[in-house]
């Protein structure tokens, strides 16, 4: 069966001399992996530019019942991400981006809302000018989706994130974000405009959340990307 479906790419392994195997996450069906071949000889319609991580393309797809590996009939970018791929702080968000989504979404997810929440997000990072606080912002977006976003609110008497419990606490331990942290977190979780804070919280934020994320979803695992990614941001 044919069945046209929109994706965004995760990760691309080389395949044989000439092909690419993708790790996709389409809006209609989920996570998925597909082969492209003779992408890496030019005999393909589609090019290796057209399927860069965090790319957002449109697929017509053989897709058939408990299928482990699918094939593309056709693919085209929609749109082609010409910032992110020429600007090296998009791209180095982008990276980050993709770290983050291939250790948190796994097979087992399968939302439109998802797919669109990460399409808009993507289509922000290539067109926004204000770039400094997307990161934590998009991690505080995404824990929503994964069922792990900070509850109960900051306030006088809870002026502490804890990272074990994921709420706002009263006392400040070696588990919950500072005082300052908090407010910045909380000021992330109600405003959309992404424009405020100064460097430094947003680097500690941004190193308190991967904390955040490696207990309640990543089990630990490291984003290598996140030091790098601090340092462009401030």
């Amino acid at each position: 069966m044919i069945a046209k479906t929109k994706a965004i790419i995760l990760k691309n392994t080389n395949y044989s001399e000439s092909s690419i195997i993708s790790k996709m996450y389409t809006r209609e069906f989920g996570v998925r992996t597909y082969i492209l071949q003779s992408v890496r000889k030019g005999k393909s319609a589609v090019r290796p530019s057209m399927i860069q991580p965090l790319s957002i393309v449109e697929m017509d797809v053989y897709e058939k019942p408990n299928m482990n590996m699918g094939r593309v009939k056709e693919l085209k970018n929609v749109p082609l991400l010409i910032n992110i791929q020429d600007d090296i702080l998009r791209k180095s968000i982008a990276m980050f981006y993709i770290e983050v989504l291939n250790h948190c979404v796994t097979e087992e997810f399968c939302e439109e809302d998802l797919f669109d929440f990460l399409e808009a997000e993507i289509l922000l990072l290539e067109n926004t000018e204000s770039l400094s606080n997307l990161p934590p912002r998009f991690l505080l977006a995404l824990s929503h989706f994964l069922g792990v976003q900070p509850q109960g609110e900051y306030g006088p008497t809870t002026p502490f994130l804890s990272i074990n419990e994921g709420v706002f606490v009263p006392q400040e331990g070696i588990d919950t974000f500072t005082e300052k942290e908090s407010l910045f977190v909380s000021h992330l979780l109600k405003v959309k405009d992404p424009s405020e804070g100064s460097s430094l919280i947003r680097k500690r934020v941004l190193k308190q959340l991967i904390r955040y994320y490696q207990h309640h979803v990543m089990k630990n695992k490291e984003i290598k990307s996140v030091d790098i990614l601090a340092e462009l941001l401030g």
